[in-house]
């Protein structure tokens, strides 16, 4: 067969994607998180101002999910925020794409920038070509203690923990289960958790162990897995199991819900599954039914963020157990009963009132004439 070409009649723009999107850091990530970055791709050629309020609308989200996925790039190094020059943020930076070894950036505590954001609609510009520009965010951040600063260590504070035995015990560990030397860059990393995050060793292994069991062999996701713990408030190995296997097993009751087939869970679904039970204390029955409406409402298109949008409603209106959710489901049944028999009745009057005046002269005239014969 000979070669063919591949072409199109239309004359349309396109949108460059890395391969390394597309290989690497598409595969964990949410599909509305996707989404959301394939389109802050396509905003590029416009180069114009955007409102996260207009981003949610597009896409038939809620301006949290944007932020939120807005917030899970940033800690990828996919994103960063752009500001003016007097601090004030004015957009977001797409920036080149990495191999997997340089994944997760841990700097998450600029994202709080993003949310406290002045509401006014300013106009800005862009600082550069690669810039989509946000100007209004009106959410506020959750409650969350403060990350430590990253700080570089000196070959000098190296040193310094070359007898402390946790500390050798740790890295050995590390270069053990990674089956390779580890850079100046992940001793970077491993010395954060230990000298700033305050992680003792026997939390330190079961972080470890936990990313091996994610099949996550980088120290920067290992980071990233030590800030979200260290703000949970999480301070010892049995704390970080119990919520590892809380967490973990409603992921898997949402998945088998979901029909998603899937090992281990992306972080943006831990994301999801800390605030339906950390944030809104939901049990993992409500979940459950939570994902049963969302089958019944969207049978071919349910996911993390459709049931996201059903425990938001539920945590809003205070319903918190089952029963309240029939009584719920109830009532507004009830109420569109009600409309419906309303909107009958005033249909009908309606029609009465709209008869044809020439049909109504047609009859008189077949009256009088019946009288008159």
């Amino acid at each position: 067969m000979k070669a063919i070409t591949i072409s199109t009649e239309n004359r349309e723009t396109h949108s460059s994607i890395s391969n390394f999107f597309i290989d690497y850091y598409m595969t964990d990530a949410n599909g509305e998180f996707v989404k959301v970055y394939l389109y802050l791709v396509r905003l590029l050629s416009n180069n114009s101002a955007v409102t996260v309020a207009q981003i949610a609308d597009h896409f038939n989200l809620t301006e949290k999910d944007i932020c939120r996925a807005i917030k899970f790039w940033i800690s990828k190094d996919v994103l960063k925020l752009s500001y003016d020059g007097k601090g004030k943020l004015n957009g977001i930076i797409l920036l080149p794409l990495k191999e997997p070894d340089d994944l997760l950036n841990s700097d998450e505590h600029s994202f709080e920038h993003l949310l406290n954001s002045d509401e006014e609609n300013d106009e800005v510009e862009p600082d550069s070509q690669n810039v989509a520009t946000i100007v209004k965010m009106p959410l506020q951040p959750s409650a969350e203690l403060v990350v430590p600063a990253k700080q570089k260590f000196s070959e000098k504070a190296v040193k310094a923990l070359s007898g402390d035995e946790d500390w050798e015990d740790i890295t050995y560990q590390v270069e053990t289960l990674f089956g390779k030397p580890l850079s100046s860059r992940e001793l970077n990393s491993l010395m954060y958790i230990y000298n700033d995050l305050e992680f003792d060793v026997d939390l330190f292994e079961y972080l470890i162990q936990y990313c091996i069991m994610l099949e996550k062999k980088s120290c920067n996701y290992m980071e990233a897995v030590a800030i979200s713990w260290y703000k949970d408030g999480i301070k010892t190995s049995q704390q970080a199991k119990e919520q590892c296997s809380l967490t973990n097993g409603i992921v898997k009751l949402v998945h088998k819900a979901l029909c998603i087939n899937r090992r281990n869970p992306s972080p943006a679904e831990l994301e999801y599954v800390k605030t339906w039970n950390k944030d809104f204390g939901f049990e993992a029955n409500m979940i459950q039914c939570a994902c049963e409406k969302a089958i019944l409402e969207k049978p071919n298109s349910a996911n993390f963020p459709y049931v996201d949008g059903i425990l938001k409603k539920w945590n809003e209106a205070d319903i918190r157990t089952l029963s309240d959710v029939e009584k719920s489901d109830k009532a507004f049944a009830a109420r569109n009963s009600a409309k419906s028999n309303t909107q009958l009745k005033k249909n009908s009057f309606n029609n009465f009132n709209q008869t044809k005046s020439d049909d109504l002269d047609e009859m008189k005239k077949l009256f009088i004439k019946e009288v008159n014969s």
